[in-house]
């Protein structure tokens, strides 16, 4: 939601100072997404030409159409494969064939359709009709007559009490129709040509929702019947590509709004970001992705890959420009690169035409796709001459870099777009190289290191050599403060014995565990300035030191102080000073190893990131079991009275935050109380 407002300021701010900057010349900003969530103003991507509401774009051809194709509520819009335009208009229960600057050329099924919200044209021309009001698919054949009606499935998959109520409609190159209807929760319908169906496709899942999650576990049977089910949200438009994979798009849902979809029915994009009210999409011949947002009237397109590359327009609040939108309902796409997006609000269509920097990006897009990796390079170049923080033009270089076998090169512009998946593989290769370049005397010094290891080991033994080194070792390591530091190696490999230790044998100290504190924090922030950004949860840039101080310390004083009350309220024998001594030494395995993780993970690409995740899930696991025996030996408790501690401290915890919260309100209330009354008092003195 930050995000999102965000971007809604830089609209704003664009569209308020939009008279003084070089986008002037359409009334609405062109921006980008980085990897960070950041809005980035760019050039525009696509100029307005013109509107088409029923007549010629340019207002011609009324004579032709007889003064009848007006659109009332179009709800849908399709461009065939000879760029004819066809426009469900459902205010008017017909379909309207343009040519693709708007001459009008028929109308289909006047009188024989009664709601149509869909439309799609298969290459044989058949035109496919999602008739809401008839609860029907129907289907015209090339030459506009009736060929097939489709109604509800018979089957008893699809389910007996079932609505069938088609909103959207495709059909795949193998003839499978797949249908959008209301209320249908578990996806797409599939049919095949005769209308027989194949069952659910692509259907979304609902998502997470604490506060239910909760109720599921402590509701009783008959409460939980009482409840609301969670649904999965239906999609709301849906499109076909060249190769026949699916996309869909969704409002209203958090991640996953844009779907490309296989014939498995997985999703592969993987959530890439969008708004949260896509109305419609659909794909070009090189597979870029367009969509539209009928909440912000913004539209958005991607590559094949899911790469935000452009986002542009805004909505219409009045001021009846020429590019803005009104609740846009549909989108299509020409083979010349025209976009004309529907709105239904208004009854017209806006068509949107390339600037020579979007011809410049698809040129390079369509070289790469083709296989002429050199050849794109000069497009790409001429791309970031003219915008150098074009993320996709960086990986558009780093690829054709990569097919020449220049990894290095590639590596660095993988390492600027932060392409973690292309910077994996570059990685890989540079990491091959060296491999077989120095494996020889990798190996050479590894022997030689264990033999001289081995040498020195006799040699001290036999004849002593090096003794005076060991006694100094010995001495330092014996040191009462060095001793208890050292106690976190003692904690590794006999926890209860360590723990014993710490509490009756004086091998911690409260001096020795902050000291390990602060180390403690010194090492995580070695990890979060070192590790590969591959497997990086923060980018360096955004680590702020006092926030990670706060992130550290008050969670484990809080932890502290709620398990000391626990534990005197349930007989236990820790006391604050023995807990918070070993809290800190409960952390030891994270204190020792995560330098070396940190250090491993520079190491890695992605197809080895399970070593890198297995190693540090392994890590806190290990700290989390200090962590019970610590409670277990400190207050002398069985098991269960162990974890029964354990539940309370974090209850405690919880209860805490909670208070803090309420807390931090309220001494803003009393501030601006107090504030409001100095300044009360201060005008009536003046």
């Amino acid at each position: 939601m930050v995000r999102f407002r965000w971007i809604t300021l830089l609209v704003a701010a664009a569209l308020l100072f939009g008279s003084t900057t070089a986008y002037a010349d359409v009334p609405y900003p062109t921006f980008t997404i980085d990897d960070k969530g950041h809005g980035i103003m760019m050039q525009n991507a696509y100029m307005p030409v013109g509107a088409i509401d029923g007549y010629s774009i340019f207002g011609e051809n009324e004579a032709l159409s007889n003064g009848k194709v007006e659109l009332n509520d179009p709800q849908d819009i399709f461009v065939d494969n000879e760029d004819h335009v066809y426009i469900a208009d459902t205010g008017n229960a017909r379909i309207v064939e343009l040519d693709s600057w708007g001459n009008f050329i028929r109308i289909i099924g006047d009188g024989e359709l009664k709601q149509p919200k869909g439309v799609f044209v298969t290459e044989e021309q058949d035109v496919y009709v999602a008739d809401y009001g008839k609860q029907s698919i129907v289907v015209f054949g090339k030459d506009g007559k009736l060929k097939q009606t489709i109604g509800k499935p018979k089957s008893k998959l699809y389910g007996k009490d079932t609505p069938f109520k088609p909103q959207k409609v495709i059909v795949d190159k193998r003839g499978s129709i797949y249908i959008i209807g209301e209320g249908l929760v578990q996806g797409l319908v599939r049919l095949d040509k005769e209308g027989k169906f194949l069952g659910y496709f692509g259907g979304n899942r609902a998502g997470f929702n604490l506060l239910k999650t909760l109720q599921r576990m402590f509701y009783t049977k008959k409460q939980l019947s009482q409840m609301t089910r969670e649904m999965p949200i239906s999609p709301t438009n849906l499109s076909v590509d060249n190769e026949g994979l699916i996309y869909t798009s969704t409002t209203g849902i958090n991640g996953g709004a844009i779907k490309k979809l296989n014939v498995a029915g997985k999703d592969l994009l993987g959530g890439t970001w969008a708004l949260n009210q896509i109305s419609d999409i659909t794909t070009d011949s090189m597979g870029n992705i367009y969509a539209v947002d009928a909440g912000e009237g913004m539209i958005l397109e991607y590559n094949r890959d899911g790469n935000l590359m452009f986002v542009f327009s805004y909505n219409d609040t009045g001021e009846q420009r020429l590019g803005l939108l009104s609740a846009p309902t549909g989108i299509s796409v020409t083979s010349d690169g025209r976009l004309l997006v529907l709105s239904g609000e208004r009854g017209n269509v806006t068509v949107y035409q390339q600037t020579a920097f979007t011809k410049l990006v698809h040129q390079a897009l369509g070289l790469y796709l083709d296989g002429k990796y050199v050849q794109s390079l000069e497009p790409w170049n001429e791309v970031l001459r003219q915008n150098s923080l074009f993320s996709l033009a960086h990986t558009g270089i780093g690829l054709a870099y990569f097919k020449e076998g220049k990894y290095q090169e590639a590596f660095e512009k993988f390492e600027f777009s932060k392409n973690k998946k292309e910077y994996s593989n570059a990685y890989w290769e540079l990491r091959r190289e060296w491999i077989m370049n120095h494996a020889v005397d990798v190996a050479v010094t590894f022997f030689a290191a264990i033999i001289a290891l081995m040498a020195i080991r006799f040699a001290y033994r036999k004849y002593k050599f090096g003794k005076p080194v060991v006694v100094v070792w010995l001495k330092v390591t014996r040191q009462w403060f060095i001793a208890q530091l050292l106690h976190t190696f003692r904690m590794l490999r006999h926890p209860i014995e360590g723990y014993y230790e710490l509490e009756h044998n004086n091998k911690a100290s409260v001096l020795s565990a902050s000291v390990l504190l602060v180390v403690l924090f010194g090492v995580r922030l070695f990890g979060l300035y070192t590790t590969n950004f591959l497997f990086a949860t923060m980018e360096p840039l955004q680590i702020n030191i006092v926030t990670e101080l706060l992130k550290l310390i008050i969670p484990l004083f809080a932890w502290v102080i709620s398990n000391y009350l626990v534990s005197v309220i349930n007989d236990g024998e820790g006391s604050f000073k023995n807990i918070y001594k070993g809290t800190i030494y409960a952390l030891s395995p994270y204190i020792i190893f995560a330098i070396p993780l940190a250090i491993m993970s520079r190491g890695l690409t992605l197809m080895e990131g399970v070593i890198y995740n297995y190693s540090y899930n392994f890590v806190i696991l290990w700290c989390a079991l200090l962590m019970f025996i610590m409670v277990k030996e400190i207050h002398g408790y069985e098991i269960k009275e162990t974890v029964r501690n354990i539940i309370l401290t974090l209850i405690g915890m919880i209860i805490m935050a909670f208070v803090a919260f309420i807390l931090f309100g309220l001494s803003n209330q009393v501030w601006e109380f107090v504030y409001s009354l100095f300044q009360e008092v201060n005008l009536r003195v003046q």
